[in-house]
């Protein structure tokens, strides 16, 4: 019989708790697996502890970790994926404010089973209560973002997915500070397929994914994995290097043809040098990016704090 680790991050869902897990033993009845249901506690302002502890005692198949502060949704998972054991043979990340529906569960581990390595679920239908910003910049944001990258991430995708234990003990050894998991799942790229679901509402609370949130996963996928930015700013300084270059020399050789002459087009200048200066602040903050990201890395802090693991 195959077990199923389920990682499920906590963030402001404390309220339908039971309702998730009612319907995730729904669906795990119906695949007849063993299973491991692992909460991890991202310290929200209601506390959930108190309900997951009664559903231990119900199920003890119920494990939650206890952060000391919140660490973010990208910890959270790590830690998660950290704390998977030996005998498992699939595991299934998923959000826990029921967008994810659990139902899916049976219709992704029935298609791994087709000798995929990860199944993947990808959004057909948005919710309607999903406001213009979200559909038109998720639209974007993958399609920009394959572009500056070489790699290739599912678009309408997030981190509703099952794949192998093999999978997840390549994935868990990426220790990036600026993580973003789907694209380290796109670097591993095992043989991987999806199926389509239409994404509900959310339970309870609101989403934290605004414009600065959809904004910095932007940046660390691209700087992240890509150095076109820098390939970019390199020509922007290159091309802008030859036109002030060439215009220096014609001022140069009209001054010397008639000293006397009046060279019309001081407007002209200012805007250029407006312009220029727009451009090298343009260029040294992305190399500010990389740096800044370097600068991470070589800290080497952990991603997360365990307070306490209830197992």
């Amino acid at each position: 019989m195959d077990k199923i680790w389920f990682i499920l991050p906590l963030y402001n869902e404390t309220e339908i708790i039971n309702t998730l897990y009612e319907k995730l033993i729904t669906t795990i009845k119906k695949i007849n697996c063993d299973y491991e249901l692992l909460f991890i506690d991202d310290k929200w302002k209601n506390s959930p502890l108190e309900k997951l502890t009664k559903l231990h005692q119900q199920d003890p198949k119920v494990r939650f970790i206890e952060f000391t502060r919140n660490f973010w949704h990208e910890s959270a998972v790590k830690a998660g994926m950290d704390n998977i054991s030996d005998d498992c043979n699939y595991v299934l990340m998923m959000d826990c404010d029921l967008q994810d529906p659990p139902e899916l569960v049976e219709h992704m581990y029935n298609k791994i089973k087709e000798w995929y390595d990860l199944v993947y679920a990808k959004k057909s239908k948005r919710s309607k209560k999903d406001w213009l910003f979200n559909n038109t910049s998720t639209f974007a944001f993958y399609r920009i973002l394959n572009k500056m990258t070489n790699l290739y991430i599912p678009e309408d995708t997030w981190n509703f997915r099952i794949y192998t234990k093999q999978v997840n003990d390549v994935v868990r050894m990426l220790n990036e500070q600026s993580r973003f998991l789907r694209w380290l799942f796109a670097w591993v790229w095992y043989k991987q397929t999806y199926v389509e679901f239409k994404r509900g509402d959310r339970a309870q609370g609101e989403t934290w994914y605004g414009f600065w949130k959809y904004l910095s996963f932007a940046l660390d996928g691209i700087f992240s994995f890509s150095d076109k930015p820098l390939k970019v700013a390199t020509w922007f300084g290159f091309i802008f290097s030859l036109i002030w270059f060439f215009a220096g020399l014609f001022f140069v050789i009209i001054r010397f043809i008639d000293p006397n002459r009046y060279v019309s087009g001081i407007t002209t200048i200012i805007v250029l040098l407006f312009i220029i200066g727009w451009i090298q602040l343009i260029i040294l903050w992305v190399i500010w990016e990389y740096i800044g990201r370097i600068y991470k890395e070589t800290k080497n802090r952990p991603l997360y704090i365990i307070k306490k693991k209830y197992e």
